[in-house]
C-alpha cells in the first residue's frame, strides 16, 4: 500500500488543536461518516506509552525507563561444577516513559494510520475525531477531515485484442507423414482452436461485464447527486410557493381593511354633509 497516493484535508488544525489541549485528554475515538447519519466508530486511542511505542520510529527517548519488574529467577541449572550448563537471565521487562509531545505524536500518525486503512479501495472517506476527558466524562474537541486516495480507479480497461490468446495455425506436415495419424492431428488441432477461441470469448465478456458495471457505478453516483439536486430544488419552490401565497393573503387582509375604512370614512363625511345642510335649512329629500 502506497501511502504517498494519499491526502489529508482539514486535518493539520486537528493535529494543532490536540497538541494544544496537554495532558487534559485522556483518549481519542476516530468514526467514519462517509455516508451521512450513519457514523461508525473505527477505533480508540488511549493517550499513554504503551499505545504510542508502536507508531514512534527513530524518536530518541530521554525520558527514564518505566521499570515492570526486574527480578531475576532462581538459576534452575545451578551447579558447582564450572562446566554445567549455564543460563542467561531474560531481559528485564521496561519500557520508555514519553513524554506527552511524543505521545500526541504518536496519536496523530495513529489518526493518520487508521483513515489511509479504511479509504483503500474508495476514492474518499470523511472521518470524525472526538477527544475525550478522563473515563469519558467530557468531549474536549470534535472535528472532521477527508482522506482521499489518489490511486483509486474504478475504470477497468477492456482486454486489448494483443492481450487475447491467439488460435495457432495448424500444421499437417508430421501427420502427413505418420500417415494414420493424420485425423487425430486434426481432431486436436480442432479441439485446441474451439478451447482457445472459448478463451478469448470469455476474457473478452469479462473485460465487457466489467466495463458497464464502472459505467453503471458512474451512472448512479450521478443520479443520486441530481436526485439530491431536484429535492432541494422541489423543497426550495415549494418553500417560496407557501412565502408567496402568504404574502398574497396578507396584501388581501391588508387591501379589505383598507376599503372597509374608506367606506365607513364616506358614510360619516355623508352623515356630517347631511347635519350641515339640515342645519343651513335645507330640506331632507335636498341633503340626500
Amino acid at each position: 500500500m502506497n501511502r504517498e497516493s494519499f491526502s489529508f484535508e482539514g486535518l493539520d488544525p486537528i493535529e494543532d488543536r490536540i497538541r494544544r489541549l496537554s495532558q487534559d485528554a485522556a483518549y481519542l475515538v476516530i468514526q467514519d461518516r462517509t455516508i451521512p447519519k450513519k457514523d461508525e466508530t473505527l477505533a480508540r486511542f488511549d493517550l499513554n506509552a504503551a499505545n504510542a511505542l508502536p507508531y514512534i520510529e527513530d524518536e530518541p527517548v530521554e525520558a527514564p525507563l518505566e521499570d515492570f519488574g526486574d527480578e531475576e529467577p532462581a538459576d534452575p541449572f545451578e551447579d558447582d561444577d564450572e562446566d554445567g550448563p549455564t543460563w542467561d537471565p531474560p531481559p528485564s521487562r521496561q519500557r520508555p516513559a514519553l513524554s506527552w509531545e511524543l505521545i500526541v505524536r504518536a496519536a496523530c500518525a495513529w489518526i493518520r494510520d487508521v483513515a489511509v486503512r479504511n479509504t483503500v479501495g474508495e476514492e474518499y472517506c470523511r472521518f470524525r475525531v472526538k477527544v475525550y476527558g478522563p473515563k469519558g466524562a467530557r468531549m474536549l474537541d470534535s472535528a472532521q477531515f477527508v482522506c482521499r486516495n489518489h490511486d483509486a480507479d474504478l475504470h477497468l480497461p477492456l482486454l486489448a485484442d494483443k492481450d487475447l490468446p491467439r488460435i495457432p495455425a495448424p500444421t499437417f506436415d508430421q501427420a502427413a507423414a505418420a500417415g494414420g495419424a493424420k485425423g487425430i492431428k486434426a481432431l486436436g488441432d480442432y479441439y485446441a482452436q474451439w478451447g482457445q477461441i472459448v478463451l478469448g470469448s470469455v476474457g473478452q465478456l469479462q473485460g465487457v461485464n466489467n466495463a458497464m458495471l464502472n459505467r453503471l457505478h458512474r451512472q448512479l453516483r450521478q443520479a443520486r447527486d441530481q436526485v439530491d439536486q431536484l429535492v432541494a430544488a422541489i423543497l426550495e419552490n415549494r418553500y417560496k410557493e407557501l412565502e408567496l401565497a402568504e404574502e398574497r393573503r396578507a396584501d388581501e387582509r391588508a387591501g379589505d381593511a383598507r376599503t372597509e375604512l374608506a367606506r365607513e370614512a364616506l358614510n360619516q363625511l355623508g352623515d356630517a354633509a347631511k347635519a350641515f345642510l339640515t342645519a343651513r335649512g335645507v330640506s331632507p329629500e335636498l341633503a340626500d
